[in-house]
């Protein structure tokens, strides 16, 4: 499938769900928001007015995928105001529990949170659920909230967002931080056949002080334009980045919400400045990036830039975001460098590379300079590279010409080594030391039945992997496996240990927030589908060089968004209606309790 195909998916599905909510008229509330700093970057050209963004966009020659999208209708589901449905569950008194040990969501760089669909802060676990109407639309979304600071789990309140489809959310201290889009219900057949308006999608944050859990209060909510593609939460700011593309047969020159995003906050409402828009010389779609910060104390815009080419791939350190996308019409890899300053953002450089990610743990920051692993399939045969970049996003050091006719499915930068596994038959898992960022080197290649999708850290020396196990001949998938690897030698590493899993798939292999890692409490956790299609979640400990099975629960009231956690001396497993509560030492049933 080639990337254009996976965005116009994407964008389908954007467009099936997504709807404008308050984004439609150019009315500025104020203008207190820090004005955009000068782009550092060559290769992309600033908007000095409106008038240059309009010229720019008159030049995307109208497809087909514009004529349908111009003919799909989203009609108008519930507003923000409507999401302050707040439901007692229990009359039971709030407890200020002592400080307690707790698991947060597994995430790629450490101070940088990730949005989950389950969070706790070790006294209450917040669990979203959407829940649907019969033709599998989304009617509305609820926030459940469970308190665990007694002999077992009890729901004491719930916050409904009707009309609201919620992707995900966070928990920073006081403040739980919503992630979604409003819903709609398409009737296709009508908006296809018919001559209406399209209604543009739009990602938002819906914001509540869950100071007393007991008695949530939403305190704010912001949308900008597009569809969501990821968000991060780095010391009290909120990062959106949304991809927003443009129908150029329905704008007008004098109508700039007709062919710019916007973005509406507690201090600002309406297109954005033509100062914030940036573009590509060479891009080839009428389609922007937009990324915006806000204060989640408030939910005041702090920033915001747009830059006309997609991103579908996104990776966050705490002082830069980095975007990519095959957006050129060359068909290269279009790597553009934001640095957020606490909030204040900053298009610092633009680059292009060989090649396709597969996904946000392609990417790694250190010391000053990118890495990226790569797979380029535009020859006779793939290949894999690994390319080192300075802030300036220019090229260091690389390697090319890796695992002929393979392609890259799992990737871990750790400090100065690299390891990445590539697969067609077999699983060679190489590491490379990128100590030296002019010039990478690989030293070790480890060759085993199977694949890893998934790579992490476990303790000083090992690295876990998830994956599949494969036929050597023909590299069909024969089911899940798990291993541990011994990387205390980089150039020598070693599978140490290994286990199948009696599952067909599990949510783990492709999302690394469905994962419970914990080294130091010897934890590995994950759910998965059985062969019997029923839902179990295990439970693994790295003892004595062996994967040991400590637990196999078999979860009958779930099908889909479960997670493990722990709490003091208690583990969790959530699913959006039940909450199953075990002993931390020995992982001992104590309760399920139905929400």
């Amino acid at each position: 499938m080639t990337e254009r195909s996976k965005r116009l998916i994407i964008a389908a599905a954007a467009f099936a769900l997504g709807i404008t909510v308050g984004l439609s008229s150019v009315v500025i509330i104020k203008r207190n928001v820090k004005p955009l700093t000068v782009v550092k970057a060559s290769g992309i050209d600033s908007a000095v007015s409106y008038n240059s963004v309009y010229k720019v966009m008159k030049k995307f020659v109208p497809t087909v995928w514009d004529n349908i999208t111009s003919k799909i209708r989203a009609y108008n589901g519930a507003k923000m105001s409507k999401y302050t449905n707040i439901t007692d569950e229990s009359a039971e008194a709030y407890i200020d529990a002592a400080d307690v040990d707790y698991s947060e969501t597994n995430v790629q760089v450490q101070g940088v949170d990730e949005a989950d669909i389950v969070k706790t802060d070790g006294k209450y676990i917040y669990i979203l659920k959407n829940e649907y109407k019969k033709d599998g639309t989304t009617l509305n979304s609820v926030i459940k909230i469970v308190n665990i600071t007694g002999e077992k789990p009890v729901q004491c309140k719930s916050i409904t967002l009707e009309g609201f489809c919620a992707d995900d959310m966070y928990l920073s201290g006081k403040r739980l931080v919503i992630i979604g889009r409003e819903s709609a219900l398409i009737n296709y057949s009508k908006a296809l056949n018919d001559d209406i308006a399209f209604s543009e999608n739009c990602s938002s944050a819906v914001f509540y002080d869950v100071s007393d859990p007991q008695e949530p209060e939403k305190s704010a909510e912001c949308a900008q334009s597009g569809s969501l593609s990821e968000t991060r939460l780095i010391d009290g700011k909120l990062y959106i980045i949304s991809n927003y593309y443009i129908n150029t047969e329905k704008i007008e020159k004098d109508k700039p919400e007709t062919f710019v995003p916007s973005v509406t906050a507690k201090n600002h409402s309406g297109a954005v400045n033509a100062g914030s828009i940036c573009f590509y010389g060479n891009c080839s779609e009428p389609e922007y990036t937009v990324l915006s910060a806000y204060d989640i104390k408030d939910g005041k815009l702090l920033s915001t830039q747009s830059v006309l080419g997609g991103s579908y791939t996104v990776y966050a350190s705490s002082k830069n975001i980095i975007t990519a996308s095959l957006s050129g019409g060359d068909g290269k890899l279009q790597v553009t460098r934001f640095s957020l300053n606490g909030g204040d953002i900053t298009l610092e450089a633009a680059g292009e590379l060989e090649g396709e990610l597969l996904n946000q743990f392609s990417i790694d920051e250190y010391k000053e300079h990118f890495r990226f692993v790569l797979t380029d399939n535009r020859g006779e045969y793939s290949s894999n590279s690994l390319v080192i970049l300075d802030g300036n996003l220019k090229k260091t050091g690389a390697i090319s010409g890796i695992a002929e006719d393979e392609r890259v499915y799992s990737v871990r930068f750790m400090g100065d080594t690299a390891y990445f596994v590539t697969f067609r038959q077999v699983d060679p898992l190489f590491s490379v030391d990128v100590s030296d960022p002019t010039s990478p080197k690989i030293i070790g290649s480890l060759k085993i039945p199977g694949f890893s999708n998934y790579l992490f850290p476990f303790g000083k020396g090992m690295l876990f992997g998830m994956g599949q196990n494969a036929d050597e001949k023909t590299g069909r998938s024969t089911g899940m496996k798990i291993s541990m690897f011994d990387i205390s030698d980089p150039s020598n590493v070693t599978e140490c240990a290994k286990t199948d899993i009696s599952a067909s798939y599990s949510e783990a292999l492709y999302s690394h927030k469905a994962t419970l890692i914990n080294s130091g409490k010897n934890i590995i956790g994950f759910s998965a589908y059985g062969w019997q299609n029923n839902i179990l979640y295990f439970i693994y400990a790295y003892e004595n060089g062996e994967l040991v099975k400590k637990a196999e629960i078999n979860l009958p009231h779930s099908n889909t968004g479960c997670r493990g956690l722990y709490s003091g001396d208690k583990f969790y497993v959530v699913t959006p209606d039940v909450v199953y509560c075990f002993t931390l030492d020995g992982f001992k049933e104590l309760s399920v309790t139905e929400i």
